[in-house]
């Protein structure tokens, strides 16, 4: 699936690295969308903010 989205100012948000339409991951995390550029870095952000 693609987003037509603005990638110019999107980053990982565990990692920082820039997003694109063939990597953005983007994950439900408490009722808000997260933006990763991949499962691992969401898994991480995830653990990271429950502890």
């Amino acid at each position: 699936m693609k987003f037509r989205i603005n990638t110019s100012e999107l980053r990982c948000e565990y990692c920082g690295g820039e997003l694109t339409e063939d990597n953005i991951y983007v994950r439900v995390i408490n009722g808000k969308e997260h933006y990763f550029c991949c499962s691992h870095c969401a898994d991480k952000y995830e653990q990271r903010i429950k502890m």
